[in-house]
């Protein structure tokens, strides 16, 4: 529109330009008759050159990698050109296009607002790769427009975010993490490709929610830490205590053991010993030379002189 307003006007100039060339071409003076020429002059070169230029000027587009170029003519998208140097008619006008992976953040003011099934605050960071297929932009641009992004991507988020989040309890969200990021993205790579939008990837950066939520799972968290360590104070007391009770059930059948082998012990020794035995012992005490005997009042234990004559005689052999 700008290349035809500008062209009307040189068309404009040049005519006046040839109209004071035949208004003054016959005068009989010669100033005017050099006007005249003049002016002929200027219409021609202006038309030519100044039209000339504004015409490559308008024709010519030199398009970036990556991009593509949607042709308008007259507001209406009519045809679809590569990258490179690029010539249209002048009349018509061009608007890049780009074609490459986008991505996109969505942090800060603009991070996702959800919820969880309690109806509790979750928000979202995230940064979504979408791409363009090159053959589809004309008619993305025709029945959308430049700003898709904005009429068909990040509503569609904000709301596959909010349909996924809702299903999980504020506490399993996080866990989930990967299985909510790998639902999204599947609902956007199908309800995006009708319009030839692609999604590489979707990236979540990080899960928030209310401070005050925070700081009740916080004091949660320590109550149950502090739960865990009083029951294991408790396990290892329950274990230190049963091993007390093993220890004093060992020593109490060793002590029973050793007491009925002493017994057993005794019951054959008292089984083994005569008044013979007895007599026998006592002499083997006695000195060699011991030939009279002192005992004490009322004993019945009286060796023989036989007894202690054995014992002398066993004496001097030895």
């Amino acid at each position: 529109m700008g290349w035809i307003i500008w062209m009307v006007f040189v068309m404009l100039v040049s005519l006046c330009a040839t109209g004071l060339n035949r208004l003054f071409r016959d005068s009989d003076s010669k100033l005017l008759t050099d006007i005249s020429q003049h002016a002929r002059a200027i219409a021609v070169s202006l038309f030519l050159v100044v039209g000339g230029l504004s015409t490559l000027v308008a024709s010519t587009y030199q398009i970036k990698a990556g991009h593509v170029g949607v042709v308008y003519s007259f507001g209406a998208i009519v045809d679809q050109i590569g990258e490179g140097l690029q010539f249209i008619a002048p009349w018509r006008k061009m608007i890049p296009a780009n074609i490459q992976v986008q991505s996109h953040l969505f942090t800060g003011k603009n991070r996702l607002s959800s919820f969880s099934s309690e109806s509790q605050d979750v928000f979202v960071e995230a940064t979504l790769n979408i791409r363009v297929s090159p053959d589809a932009v004309q008619g993305l641009y025709r029945t959308v427009g430049p700003d898709y992004f904005n009429i068909l991507v990040a509503p569609r988020m904000d709301q596959n975010f909010k349909d996924e989040t809702v299903g999980y309890k504020s506490v399993d969200i996080a866990p989930n993490r990967e299985k909510i990021r790998h639902s999204v993205t599947e609902r956007l790579k199908k309800e995006l490709s009708p319009y030839s939008i692609e999604v590489p990837d979707l990236l979540l950066n990080n899960i928030d929610f209310q401070k005050e939520f925070k700081k009740s799972i916080e004091d949660k968290q320590i109550a149950t830490q502090k739960a865990l360590e009083e029951e294991q104070r408790v396990q290892v007391a329950k274990h230190v205590a049963a091993q007390s009770v093993e220890t004093a059930k060992g020593e109490g059948r060793a002590a029973l053991e050793k007491s009925t082998l002493l017994a057993e012990a005794n019951r054959k020794l008292s089984a083994s010993i005569t008044p013979e035995l007895i007599q026998y012992n006592l002499v083997d005490k006695l000195g060699s030379k011991i030939e009279v005997m002192i005992l004490p009042a009322g004993q019945n234990f009286i060796l023989s002189p036989e007894m202690l004559k054995r014992n002398k005689v066993q004496a001097k052999s030895e």
